[in-house]
């Protein structure tokens, strides 16, 4: 054989061998992983395997995951009613005051993602609500406040509020009835009395019926000595006195006292006077020495 060829072929097997040798020692090293991250595939295997057999945790994220679903459907159905019932105000105070179905609320809000469970939910809850009616045919109107229409049934709310005893009508509750309700307050002039208050952390205006009959001028002067008369240093005794001295007589309390029940009355013990105790059915034993 060629020299040449049979030097090439002891070249190739020394290759071939050392190749080896390197393979041989890079298996029988760790393997070194160069990346920065903390993910470790058998502890994942094994936790996977731990919740996948532990049916306490399954109930547990179970329970979790509805009680979850179950706020969310909760949060949807009270956010659909408070659409559905600004959406009737609205249309009451623009004059569309003919029932409509819950059906036609929705597809006038164009609701058309509502689950038929919250649906049912609302056909069942907006009966109830106070700020909604229904008509005989299962229809819903806005219920205002107060039956108000204009200022003439607005003076007539204030005075029937006012024979009653009921208080005053709040603006607030006015704006739910008619569009433009303190325009209407202001044509009425000086049968209301109007005064500022807050309600809920918000401005707000009550409003009272103006009785003319309870209207009288009162003189000058007479205010001046009312402004002027001091009884910061008096009490209402000597107030009492210093009247009844001028011949006026005050008035009185008129009204029945409350009769407080007092708490019943411990039963004293009566403690035994010390007598001396004679031993009756001995008197045949005993002698009595004081004769000697």
């Amino acid at each position: 054989m060629d020299p040449a060829l049979l030097k090439q072929q002891a070249a190739f097997k020394q290759r071939a061998a050392r190749a080896m040798t390197s393979r041989t020692k890079k298996e029988k090293e760790p393997t070194t992983t160069y990346s920065h991250t903390t993910y470790d595939v058998e502890a994942s295997k094994k936790t996977k395997k731990k919740t996948q057999s532990d049916p306490q945790l399954a109930a547990k994220s179970l329970s979790e995951y509805n009680a979850k679903s179950n706020s969310m459907t909760n949060a949807t159905n009270f956010g659909t009613m408070a659409k559905i019932v600004d959406y009737m105000k609205k249309r009451h105070l623009s004059g569309q005051q003919w029932p409509l179905s819950l059906k036609e609320i929705l597809d006038e809000l164009q609701v058309y993602d509502l689950s038929k469970k919250s649906e049912a939910w609302l056909q069942e809850v907006l009966p109830s609500n106070p700020r909604l009616s229904v008509d005989e045919d299962g229809k819903f109107l806005f219920k205002p406040p107060y039956k108000v229409k204009g200022k003439n049934s607005l003076l007539a709310l204030l005075k029937k509020n006012y024979a009653d005893g009921k208080g005053g009508v709040l603006l607030s509750d006015l704006n739910e009835c008619i569009p433009a309700a303190d325009k209407h307050v202001e044509a009425l002039g000086n049968a209301v009395i109007a005064v500022s208050t807050q309600v809920n952390k918000r401005k707000d205006h009550v409003y009272f019926y103006s009785d003319p009959d309870t209207d009288y001028t009162i003189d000058e002067e007479f205010k001046g000595l009312w402004r002027n008369a001091a009884v910061d240093y008096l009490d209402e005794k000597k107030i009492e006195e210093y009247l009844q001295k001028h011949g006026i007589d005050t008035i009185k309390e008129t009204m029945p006292r409350k009769i407080f029940a007092r708490p019943p009355k411990r039963k004293t013990v009566r403690k035994r006077p010390n007598q001396k105790i004679h031993n009756e059915h001995l008197s045949n034993v005993l002698e009595d020495y004081d004769k000697d």
